[in-house]
């Protein structure tokens, strides 16, 4: 180990002192399948196991239990009630403003179901591996109307504090708060950065400013969750009109 750091240490100043710029004028790699019949390297699985052992006390610790199966469907589904009740809890309280509703993208949710029993932190990771920030919006009504317009249009998303039905694509019979939706009004709504700033194609929130603290979507549904025994349930959140 000593040689190594050595070696590392020379070549670092021996780098240094030339100041000199090399590109490399060629590159050679070749391609090692790892399958089920590769052999093992004792002297690699060695080095990786302590880094393997930690992960795993941590990906499998457990945040919470629910007590039924928790889906991903659409115009609604339980898990997606409980991620954006997570967003629209959590942001409330880092951006120390009431979020009134939040959404998390259809696509974003990377899992179709978690069994009931025991939510682990790895499990979390897999419904939500991206880096994705909560930002909060203020949004006039008609503003937010336009928005909820847009998630009509996909068929509904995961959302939380707001319901609606749709009706030839559109939002209608829409309710904030248990309240009527009123276009005069100001709204504070959640979202992750990616829709704010214009992915899945969504236009309506690109121009609106936002309020961030650099909260990860991640950390949100990992700190809500801790600690709850979950028992969701279809609300209704959206419906499509008859």
């Amino acid at each position: 180990m000593r040689s190594w750091t050595f070696l590392l240490l020379f070549g670092g100043l021996s780098f240094a002192a030339c100041q000199r710029t090399y590109l490399p004028q060629s590159v050679l790699y070749s391609d090692i399948r790892v399958t089920a019949e590769s052999q093992a390297k004792p002297v690699l699985d060695s080095f990786l196991k302590p880094f393997r052992d930690s992960m795993a006390r941590q990906m499998d610790a457990v945040l919470a239990t629910s007590q039924t199966d928790l889906e991903k469907k659409q115009p609604e589904g339980t898990l997606g009630n409980v991620l954006a009740d997570a967003m629209r809890v959590q942001s409330t309280q880092k951006m120390g403003v009431q979020v009134d509703a939040a959404f998390i993208n259809f696509g974003g949710v990377r899992l179709s179901m978690i069994p009931a029993g025991a939510i682990t932190r790895g499990k979390v990771y897999e419904i939500m591996p991206f880096d994705n920030i909560v930002g909060v919006q203020t949004l006039t009504g008609t503003q937010f109307q336009a928005f909820l317009d847009y998630v009509a249009a996909r068929g509904g998303w995961p959302c939380s504090g707001v319901k609606f039905r749709i009706k030839n694509k559109q939002a209608v019979q829409v309710e904030v708060g248990g309240k009527p939706l009123d276009l005069l009004a100001r709204y504070q709504v959640a979202n992750s950065d990616y829709i704010i700033q214009g992915g899945d194609n969504c236009q309506v929130l690109k121009d609106i400013p936002v309020q961030s603290t650099g909260y990860l979507l991640r950390d949100a549904i990992l700190d809500y969750l801790q600690g709850k025994t979950i028992q969701a349930q279809l609300e209704n959140r959206i419906q499509y009109a008859q």
